[in-house]
This record gives structure tokens, sequence and C-alpha cells, in this order.
């Protein structure tokens, strides 16, 4: 999950606005301010506006182990409640980032996705300390939770409800176009069988662990997500640029790790073909044509002998 996936989602700005609005009704003399998080990074997507000195704007982005949300208990599900900040027990790290943001008085109220995965915080602040009103804080609690259930269902549109992967939705709302980077597109070599001879669980618990395979391959990858386009052909794309033998060394771990499985398959054997095309930023670009590029590589692969994978950079020629 990353910056350009939340301001995908359809309305955002309006929503987090209206959080903010009703959040600064019950807190009038705080600065409210929605940040997320990832393991990477806490970025401030929308800030109320304030009187207070308290130093925080939309769109800065701190490393996730500096930031005073990331000490919130987010399994718990709890408030973290800090009435005089400068008295606590965090690292050198976090204090530095209370001092850079003038921050005297905090309150974090998380914010998660249905099936528990942090979204980031509902936060109010003020540069001196200052008491929270329990009851307050219960209201903000409320406000969190309507928050969290618009982003369960911008969610649910943008992720394919068997793998847990994103979906066609989700593609077409990305810039590919004004982009550079790697489209890998994949299917599984046999999969028809597993289909008829296993049952249609048999197959739906091998499109999940191809899901679960994949992500765990290209986790090391920031600015990476995995599409399944429908049945069992799958996409790939990694805003990064790798040598020519890194490239081929992680198609190689693919297909090996798609040469078996967890679920009994008795005789029928899978593999996969995997089609890479490497691109730099051009106007001509788009994502049909992207799209339509690495699929005549993948079937190049697979008709090559499956198993296999085809590689081609833009500046060659199909």
């Amino acid at each position: 999950m990353n910056e350009k996936t939340i301001l995908s989602y359809q309305n955002f700005e309006n929503l987090s606005q209206d959080v903010l609005d009703l959040a600064k009704s019950i807190m009038p003399d705080k600065v409210i301010y929605i940040n997320f998080l990832n393991d990477d990074v806490q970025i401030t997507m929308k800030v109320s506006k304030h009187d207070t000195e308290v130093k925080v704007g939309e769109g800065v982005t701190i490393p996730v182990d500096e930031a005073i949300c990331n000490r919130i208990d987010y399994k718990k599900g709890t408030p973290l409640v800090l009435e005089d900040i400068k008295h606590n027990d965090f690292d050198d790290k976090v204090n530095r980032t209370i001092k850079d943001l003038n921050i005297g008085a905090y309150l974090g109220i998380p914010i998660s996705y249905k099936n528990g995965q942090r979204f980031g915080t509902l936060c109010a602040a003020h540069h001196d300390q200052r008491k929270f009103d329990p009851k307050d804080i219960i209201l903000l609690q409320n406000v969190a939770k309507l928050f969290s259930y618009y982003l369960d269902l911008e969610d649910m549109a943008y992720k394919d409800h068997l793998t847990g992967l994103y979906n066609k939705h989700f593609l077409s709302k990305q810039d590919f176009v004004s982009s550079y980077g790697i489209m890998i597109m994949l299917d599984l070599d046999g999969f028809k069988q597993v289909n008829d001879r296993l049952g249609h669980q048999a197959g739906d618990d091998i499109l999940k662990e191809v899901g679960q395979k994949l992500m765990s391959q290209i986790r090391p990858f920031k600015n990476s997500f995995i599409c399944r386009l429908g049945g069992d052909e799958f996409l790939i794309y990694m805003k990064t640029s790798l040598q020519q033998d890194e490239l081929k060394h992680l198609l190689e771990n693919i297909l090996e790790s798609l040469s078996h499985y967890q679920t009994e398959l008795n005789d029928v054997k899978l593999s996969a073909s995997i089609g890479a095309y490497v691109y730099k930023y051009s106007d001509h670009h788009t994502l049909k044509g992207l799209l339509k590029i690495t699929d005549d590589l993948l079937y190049q692969a697979k008709n090559t002998g499956k198993n296999k994978y085809v590689i081609l950079h833009e500046s060659m020629s199909l």
C-alpha cells in the first residue's frame, strides 16, 4: 500500500476533508491531521486549518521509525494520548520529530482496515501541553471508525476478492504512461487441468498460493504491485530499474516458485509462462499498448515451450 493507492480512492479528498471538519468541531483548539503509514514511511495526507504553532504540513514524508504515530498499538486499536508529550520514553528519532513539529500535546486515533491492516492515524495536536476530554476522545474514535468504513469500501472496489491482489479497476486508475518501469505478465501452464480434474476449489487454492508467492517475490521492490487480470493471468508492475541479470534472476525465481504448491495436485503439473517489458517514459505510451506488448511477450514464451520467460527492452523491437 502506498500514497498513490490512497489518492486513487474515489472521493478521498472530499471525505478526508469532511473527517477533518467534523474532528475540528470536536477539538477546535487543536490542529487535526490524517497520517498514512506503511512499513517504510509516514505521509501526512490532510491537515486542517488551525491557529496552533504545530509545524505539520500536507505531503510531508518521514521514515516510519521516526513517526509518533508508529508508537500506537494498532492491534489493540487504542488511542495514544500524550497531554505532555515532552515527557515520554521514546527514542531519539521520535523525539527529534516531536521537536521539529513543535508538538506539546498529541492524540493519535488508529485507523485500520477491516482485515486489521494499518492505514494510519487521525491526529490532534497542540504546541503546548493540553488536556484531552475523554468524551472528545471517544467522539474522535467514532469519526475514525466511520472513515475506516469508507476505506474498506474503496479497498473492496480495488481488490480481487479471491487473492486479495489488485484488480483491473485499480489498474485502470494508475498512471503508467508518464512513468517508466517493468511490466511483467504471466499465466499458469496447465491450470485448466486443475479445475477439470481436481475441481474449482483446488483451482481457487492454487490462485491464492500464486498471489502469495508473487507477493513474496516482489516484496523487496518498492513502488511495485500485483494485479490479477482474471482467471490465472497476473500482472506485476515495478517502478524500478534493474540490470538484465537482476531481472533474469527475479523471473527465474518466479518460475521456480510457481512450479510447486502446497495444494495437492496429484499428477497435474503446473508451471508458468512470463512476458516482461522494460520501458521508459514516452509520449506515445498507453496502458492498452503496454498491456498488448507484454501480452505478446507472454505468448511468445508460451509458444517456445512454456515454463519460460521472454524479456523485451523498449529499445529493441518485437
